[in-house]
C-alpha cells in the first residue's frame, strides 16, 4: 500500500506543478481582469478545487509517512522532507495571505531540487519571479480603488514590489490597507529570505569549486 501510494504521488508531480500555475493564473485573471460576479464565482470554484487537491497530496503524504509521525524524529523528517507541501497546503487558504499562491507553483517545482545548483536556478528564475507576480497582484487587489491609495494599476504593483523586495524603497508607491501592509510585510521577509538564501548558495557553490580544484591541484603534483 504505502508504495503504491509514494509511487501514485511520484506521478503526481507534474500535474501539481500545471495546477499550480492554474491557480496563479485564476488568481491573476480574477484581479487583473476584474471579471463579472458570475465569471467570478465560477472561477473562484476552480481555483478551491484545485486548492483541495494539494490538501489531498499533504494529507497522502501523511498516510504515507505512517507510524514514523509517532517519533519526533519522525515528525522532524517529515517537516524537513515535506516543508514545501505543507507550505503550499496551508498558507494560501487564508485570504490575507494570498501572496503565498506562488507556493503552490514552487510546490510543483519540488522534485527539482536534489542538486545545489537546480536550487540556485530555483531562486533565481523561479522563485524570486513568481514572487514579485503574486505580491503585485496581492497589493493591487488590496489597494486599487481605495481613498487615498497610490497603487491603482499593475505598472503600479509591480514598481512597488520590485523597490519592496530590493529594500530600495522609494517610498512613492506604498500601501494605505491593512491588506496591504501585511502583504508589504510578508514580501519584504520573503524578499530577504530569498536573497540571502541565494547568496548562501551561491558562496557554497564557489566554495565547493575551489576546493575541487585544489584537490585536483593537489593529486596532479603527487
Amino acid at each position: 500500500m504505502k508504495q503504491k501510494l509514494d509511487s501514485f504521488l511520484g506521478k503526481m508531480e507534474p500535474a501539481l506543478l500545471a495546477l499550480g500555475f492554474g491557480f496563479l493564473g485564476i488568481y491573476a485573471f480574477q484581479v487583473l481582469a476584474e471579471p463579472e460576479q458570475t465569471l467570478y464565482e465560477a472561477t473562484s470554484v476552480a481555483q478551491a478545487a484545485i486548492y483541495v487537491v494539494f490538501l489531498a497530496d499533504l494529507v497522502l503524504r501523511v498516510i504515507v509517512a505512517g507510524r514514523e509521525l509517532t517519533t519526533l524524529r519522525g515528525v522532524l523528517t517529515f517537516l524537513k522532507t515535506n516543508w514545501l507541501a505543507i507550505a503550499a497546503a496551508m498558507l494560501p487558504a487564508f485570504r490575507a495571505f494570498r501572496v503565498f499562491g506562488a507556493l503552490l507553483v514552487l510546490r510543483g517545482f519540488a522534485p527539482f531540487l536534489k542538486t545545489r545548483a537546480s536550487r540556485v536556478g530555483l531562486v533565481v528564475g523561479v522563485s524570486l519571479p513568481l514572487t514579485l507576480f503574486t505580491a503585485s497582484i496581492a497589493i493591487l487587489e488590496a489597494e486599487r480603488g481605495v481613498a487615498g491609495s497610490n497603487i491603482n494599476s499593475f505598472g503600479d504593483a509591480i514598481w512597488w514590489s520590485v523597490a519592496s523586495v530590493t529594500t530600495v524603497g522609494y517610498g512613492d508607491r506604498f500601501p494605505v490597507t491593512s491588506d496591504g501592509r501585511l502583504a508589504a510585510g510578508l514580501l519584504m521577509v520573503v524578499g530577504i529570505g530569498l536573497f540571502s538564501a541565494l547568496t548562501a548558495l551561491l558562496a557554497a557553490w564557489v566554495l565547493d569549486g575551489r576546493v575541487a580544484e585544489e584537490e585536483k591541484e593537489k593529486a596532479e603534483h603527487e
